[in-house]
């Protein structure tokens, strides 16, 4: 039996009025869909459950709102009385109450209970009344809404027991398993040790054998060496007695040590299931409330997941399912029109790929018309039409995921106010994922998420770095090539190879990261691809060292955000080694290609034509999360003649703005890990930016926006309608001066 002697009776009342009321919220939405006696039963047990549980803490509205709920599911069982969408529309409201109720901690029971007083009443008045007619259950057809069904269910007598834990106690119960397994390995040591006595044993026996020689050839056989040898031998079969206990110890130690913290690792894993409970009800609210027919599906359920994922995913699975809901699938009168069958098909689908978690939303609907999308581009003044006509289909669907771009017609309570899909990225993106779109017009529209199976643990491959052992996660490198060092040749002061047909430029792990770089050319070079696409980039490092899981422990907060560093962790072996920020290290490297800081690179900067004399070549840093937006204010920029560095958000930008010299900083304001008013007071704390112009370029058009902005540092703050007319370049050159900054044109 487990001890839960740390949990007060209210907090088990409300650990399993949770568990109970997800159940009966996930089970009545398929009860609606497909009629079952069967599937009654586990709703009433669960019904029956948080009565017996409310009874015992005294929380009697609880109890009847469940014995009311019980009695309606008895004679559904019993036939006595049919599933009805309006009956099950009771039973949800009534589940709605009990997760409210699980909700709230002891000190605000009762004036939850006061505020909700009525609706519990009204409930359990309506389930008590008698139903509009009593017949013996039978498949029904269900009224427009959701038919959830899951293609991979786990069986619910395979479900275990369970006991609460708190998340903390977890993470040091994992944390304690590791230095255990560590420290079994620790004992290898003891074992050198009893090895290093043997062979001292053995030389002793070979001097004594080697006295007793001397001794006997001259005419002497003294009895003290007899005895000494005998000595010797009593020692070394202890020794070798010892030796085998040390060995056995190491062996059982290191099994049990490593049993243990496997073992530990997986209770932090969850099944896709955690993150989906919610779905089908949501589906179903959603699906009514709009006059649609839906058929939710849902794969790879039994998936694992670390449960920090699962926490996050909560939030980005409800935007995607509600926007596929409300932009993507049409009528019922529409889909027939369109020759489609009148219910919808949206599907929710987890599976493992190359190390990475894939999470894909997809519907059948009407997809995303891309002209129409072009078009609100340009009406919403993101780009102009001549810039909106010649992006690609990708470039295009990236808008959707800008803060506060909706492709709503009107706003309601559903839509329409742009918010949602911006989460999606971020969310992603903070986890260290990615998010991407395809669609086709008529046919339906897939998001999917790319996102790491867990934060505790990674694969990593182990690199030598100016004599320092650093990991890169495994997942986040597209390639790790040895080419001949003759391969790698210096184009216009860049180094550079090719790979499958495209040249990939190089740069010095050591240089980027800041450390002393003492590399020898070898007949082949050790080098790291990151990106993908045609955006790939080397990092040149001294040797491979080997792939190892790690256990991820976050840097002290004390140290803020470290350049090019994410987290650290120990060994197997016990050394310490730092994970490297894999997303800072890709822009190190465009922006050491940019600058002409390779290896072996000749081409001066716009710093060095500064320091020789001649005229500087002014220099830009654009930073913004999207890069349609990047984009659009670099080509402004370079065709006012500058050279245009780019970040994706303000960490990226702080450090890029820390290697360079920029004339001017142009900057968003929402994006991930730093946001612009953060970004802009951190550079203008630093004395050597105090002068630098910052113009922020914000889809935020508020008084206190704006506002905030300038408190910030900033030297102008632009909406991002200026790039339709000549404000942006009108500010440019303000700031930077007329005689400095050449005309130019959005």
């Amino acid at each position: 039996m487990s001890d839960l002697g740390g949990f007060s009776l209210h907090e088990l009342f409300r650990a399993e009025a949770e568990a109970h009321a997800s159940a009966l919220s996930e089970g009545l939405v398929r009860l609606e869909a497909a009629s079952d006696a069967a599937a009654v039963e586990p709703l009433m047990r669960a019904a029956h459950s948080i009565k017996g549980a409310a009874r015992v803490v005294g929380l009697d509205a609880a109890v009847a709102l469940a014995h009311a709920m019980e009695d309606v599911l008895v004679a559904m069982q019993r036939g006595r009385e049919a599933v009805a969408s309006a009956r099950i529309d009771q039973l949800l409201k009534a589940t709605d109450l009990l997760a409210g109720l699980s909700r709230v901690d002891e000190a605000g029971i009762a004036a939850w209970l006061g505020a909700n007083g009525g609706a519990i009443d009204a409930v359990v008045a309506a389930l008590r009344a008698p139903a509009a007619e009593i017949v013996a259950p039978a498949p029904v057809v269900p009224e427009p809404g959701v038919v959830a069904s899951a293609v991979d269910p786990a069986p619910a007598a395979t479900r275990a027991a369970s006991v609460r834990v708190t998340a903390e106690k977890l993470d040091r119960l994992l944390q304690l398993a590791g230095e255990s397994m560590l420290e079994s390995r620790r004992l290898e040591a003891l074992r050198e040790g009893a090895l290093e006595l043997k062979r001292a044993l053995h030389e002793v026996e070979d001097e004594l054998d080697r006295v007793r020689g001397e001794l006997r050839g001259a005419g002497l056989e003294p009895a003290v060496v007899a005895r000494a040898r005998r000595l010797v031998d009593r020692g070394r079969d202890g020794v070798v007695g010892h030796l085998l206990a040390i060995e056995g110890a190491i062996r059982r130690g290191e099994e049990t040590s490593t049993a243990l913290y496997h073992e530990v690792l997986s209770s932090r894993m969850r099944p896709f299931s955690d993150a989906t409970g919610s779905l089908a009800r949501a589906v179903r609210d959603l699906a009514r409330q709009l006059g649609k027919e839906v058929r939710l599906e849902i794969a790879g359920e039994s998936v694992p997941v670390d449960r920090d994922i699962l926490a996050r995913l909560d939030a980005p699975l409800n935007h995607l399912v509600r926007n596929a809901i409300d932009h993507g699938v049409e009528t019922p009168d529409e889909r027939r029109a369109a020759g489609k069958d009148p219910q919808a098909t949206l599907r929710v689908e987890a599976r493992h790929h190359a190390g990475m978690l894939l999470v894909r939303v997809s519907d059948d609907g009407r997809g995303i018309d891309l002209d129409a999308l072009r078009e609100r581009i340009v009406r919403r003044a993101l780009a102009s039409g001549e810039m909106a006509a010649a992006m690609d289909r990708q470039e295009l669907l990236e808008f959707l995921f800008l803060p506060g771009f909706s492709t709503a017609r009107q706003v309601t309570e559903v839509s329409g106010r742009g918010v949602g899909l911006d989460v999606v990225q971020s969310t992603a993106r903070e986890i260290g994922g990615t998010a991407r779109i395809e669609t086709e017009l008529g046919r339906g529209t897939a998001f999917e998420l790319e996102l790491p199976i867990t934060l505790s643990v990674m694969r990593a491959l182990l690199v030598d770095v100016a004599g320092e052992t650093l990991a890169f996660p495994l997942a986040r490198i597209e390639r790790v090539v040895q080419p001949e060092h003759a391969s790698i040749e210096s184009v216009e002061g860049r180094s550079q190879f090719m790979l499958e047909g495209a040249s990939v430029g190089v740069v010095d792990a050591a240089r980027v990261l800041g450390l002393p770089s003492a590399r020898r050319p070898d007949a082949r070079e050790s080098i790291v691809v990151l990106g993908s696409g045609e955006e790939r980039y080397g990092f040149a490092v001294d040797a491979f060292a080997g792939e190892e899981d790690l256990v991820v422990r976050a840097l002290d907060p004390r140290l803020g955000k470290v350049p090019h560093l994410s987290a650290a962790a120990v060994r197997e072996s016990g050394e310490p080694v730092l994970i490297l920020d894999t997303e800072d290290i890709l822009q190190s490297v465009r922006q050491s290609l940019g600058a002409g800081t390779l290896r072996g690179a000749a081409r001066a900067s716009a710093a060095s034509a500064l320091a020789s004399g001649a005229d500087a070549v002014l220099r830009a840093l654009v930073v913004d999360d999207s890069a349609t937006v990047r984009e659009v204010e670099r080509q402004i920029l370079a065709r006012m003649g500058f050279e245009v560095e780019t970040a994706v958000d303000g960490m990226d930008g702080w450090n890029t703005l820390r290697a360079g010299r920029f004339d001017l900083v142009v900057s968003d304001i929402d994006m991930p890990r730093m946001n612009g008013i953060e970004f802009v007071r951190l550079l203008r704390a630093e004395p050597r930016f105090a002068r630098v112009p910052v113009i922020v370029v914000s889809y935020k058009d508020r008084e206190e926006d704006r506002l905030a902005g300038l408190e910030a540092g900033a030297t102008a703050y632009l909406t991002k309608g200026a790039f339709q007319d000549s404000g942006f370049t009108d500010a440019v050159r303000a700031l930077v001066g007329a005689g400095r900054a050449k005309g130019g044109t959005a």
